[in-house]
């Protein structure tokens, strides 16, 4: 099985760290054809490696096409093997969990403790493989369905900016993506024991058409963006109470009332997928779901709005928008994987 040492974080992205600097954007890389381990290297101008990490699925093997083999759901609890490595600086991770797109809670190493959205952990020693398993009953899931299992991983999840020494979160929160099928031999079981996060309201879901003023605010070191790069590839925007957040890493709120949040997603046409909204690594919801379904349209962008509760929030919060792809399959030719907005801190 092939194993690679991933996420290498350069000696510059440190320091950049410790000045409260943004996050670089990173080139994508073509994902291991085996869906073992995924890869996503950081080095510094130098060559010199400051950490490593490691993630894949244990003991599943390969199909007989030679890609990684499907899970398969037989009804209750599924056990999930998994193994992360790490060296240097990069041993803190937190894992979460997607079932068609949906976020699923999940319990860590035993059917006994709870539910939770993400599990964060320190990986003890350098260069070894840590073994572990996620537990869970699949949220969304009928007799028949072939749905994705997206694991994905956050770099450093504990940190947050204090307003004092660091005003951004850097290089951290970086993700790491591992996708595999999963055959659903039996209908999902309803839980009841799934986190309550209802910290939304007011959500509404539309489109928009796309603008050349749209597009410019696309536009990135890479060079400005147009409507054929928007056919190809894909683009998401956050903005807190109308105000673009490209451009900062932190905001400052009331303690009370509402906060407007808005999300924007376009690109390649015909991808589907489902968002979801994070504070402090728990997807929030409000009485209509966690996870909110878009279809990309050729020449129009598709709308999230919600208004988050203030008062339910602690003094520092962490927040961001994960989109995951439903029909990536559906697009063999193309890479389709999950999008991260930047985390942004919301403080008090």
């Amino acid at each position: 099985m092939k194993k690679q040492m991933v996420l290498f974080m350069s000696a510059v992205l440190i320091i950049m760290l410790a000045a409260g600097c943004t996050t670089q954007q990173q080139d994508a890389l073509e994902p291991d054809p085996t869906g073992d381990i995924d890869h996503n290297p950081f080095k510094a101008a130098d060559n010199e490696v400051l950490g490593s990490m490691s993630h894949g699925f244990a003991n599943l093997g390969l199909d007989e096409n030679g890609m990684g083999a499907s899970l398969c759901y037989e009804g209750g609890e599924l056990t999930i093997d998994y193994v992360a490595g790490a060296s240097g600086t990069a041993k803190n991770i937190g894992f979460l969990i997607f079932v068609g797109g949906v976020a699923q809670p999940y319990k860590f190493n035993t059917t006994e403790g709870p539910y939770e959205y993400m599990h964060l952990f320190e990986l003890e020693e350098d260069n070894r493989e840590t073994p572990f398993t996620f537990v869970f009953t699949p949220v969304t899931g009928k007799q028949g369905d072939i749905l994705a299992v997206h694991i994905i991983s956050l770099y450093n999840p504990a940190f947050i900016p204090d307003m004092k020494e660091t005003q951004s979160y850097g290089g951290y929160h970086t993700t790491l993506e591992m996708v595999r099928p999963m055959i659903f031999n039996a209908d999902a079981d309803i839980i009841s024991s799934v986190p309550p996060f209802a910290y939304l309201s007011n959500i509404s879901l539309s489109t928009e058409p796309v603008t050349s003023a749209f597009l410019d605010s696309l536009g990135s070191g890479f060079g400005p963006i147009d409507m054929e790069a928007l056919n190809k590839r894909i683009f998401s925007q956050l903005y807190m109470n109308g105000e673009d957040m490209k451009t900062t890493s932190n905001m400052q709120t009331a303690k009370d009332g509402t906060l407007h949040v808005i999300f924007k997603i376009a690109g390649h046409p015909g991808v589907r997928y489902q968002s979801t909204l994070y504070i402090n690594h728990n997807a929030m919801s409000d009485k209509d779901g966690i996870s909110f379904e878009t279809v990309l349209e050729k020449g129009n962008v598709a709308v999230i709005e919600a208004d988050i509760d203030l008062g339910k929030l602690e003094d520092f919060n962490t927040l961001y928008v994960i989109s995951v792809p439903c029909n990536a399959s559906d697009f063999p030719d193309d890479v389709i994987t999950a999008l991260k907005t930047e985390s942004l801190l919301l403080y008090k």
